[in-house]
């Protein structure tokens, strides 16, 4: 895991910024916050990573995109110089240069609730930012095919970040004894599943289930409430003749928190 960047100065904005409600909405918020009006509109604060694995291999993985829209944003001292992202993840903040665009994207590739903050400088030197809270989950679709060893599946339910651990583990697991040629020369398998935590100790396991020839059992369980580092999930057969393939879908999720969304304003018109 990164470690966490801080930055005091930052940390001190928004902390002072946490005071002024709706300041993110703009035109009716008439605090004394400084010079700076920062209007960010933004659709996203919450998503779930996708990554696929099979036979051990990762295949594909699709990050979360958030996107900030400052160009509202303003100053009474002078023109804004930069706009400023911290996505919370441990990553540098991200800095543009506001006479070039008026729009932050940034892809979350690690799952935790991050406590994220948007923010804008003057020519003056004059600064705000304001926290944002978002939301990462990650959904994982493991596969195994045509095995008589299943091999395990490791699930990393450490966030990215210093807060708080996920909500649960969410398991979807497929075992299937596929169909031999010509329907002949199969026999039955029997299959169990197992969830062990990160200290190795079994967390829950599945009633024992007998998949004939052509057959396929499933196993859904939900571990609330799981403990930091990296968890197994298994498959145990109880003979080694016959092939079976292995679908996991696992899903990290956490508490859904997240800040509300602030979308762009429909009618078009200004703050």
């Amino acid at each position: 895991m990164r470690p966490q960047v801080v930055r005091p100065l930052l940390m001190c904005a928004v902390l002072v910024a946490a005071f002024a409600s709706g300041c993110l909405g703009g035109a009716d918020d008439e605090e004394d916050v400084g010079p700076i009006s920062l209007v960010v509109y933004y659709e996203t604060t919450a998503g779930t990573i996708t990554e696929t694995i099979q036979n051990n291999q990762q295949v594909s993985e699709q990050g979360v995109e958030v996107v900030f829209d400052y160009s509202y944003t303003k100053s009474s001292e002078g023109d804004i110089s930069s706009f400023v992202y911290d996505p919370g993840d441990g990553s540098n903040p991200v800095t543009i240069n506001a006479a070039d665009t008026s729009e932050i994207s940034y892809t979350y590739l690690t799952h935790g609730m991050f406590s994220a903050a948007v923010g804008a400088i003057d020519a003056e030197g004059n600064e705000r930012f304001e926290n944002v809270t978002i939301r990462i989950d990650k959904e994982i679709t493991w596969t195994d095919s045509t095995t008589t060893d299943p091999r395990t599946m490791n699930i990393d339910a450490t966030p990215d970040c210093e807060c708080q651990l996920p909500e649960q583990i969410k398991i979807d697991s497929t075992v299937t004894n596929p169909s031999n040629l010509g329907g002949f020369g199969g026999s039955p398998v029997t299959v169990t599943w197992y969830l062990n935590n990160s200290e190795g100790d079994a967390a829950a396991e599945s009633p024992p289930e007998q998949l004939a020839d052509g057959q396929e059992g499933t196993w859904a369980h939900n571990e609330f409430a799981p403990m930091a580092g990296v968890w197994t999930l298994e498959v145990g057969l109880n003979q080694d003749q016959e092939n079976v393939d292995v679908s996991h879908i696992v899903t990290i999720a956490y508490a859904a928190e997240e800040s509300a969304t602030n979308p762009f304003p429909t009618d078009e018109s200004t703050p």
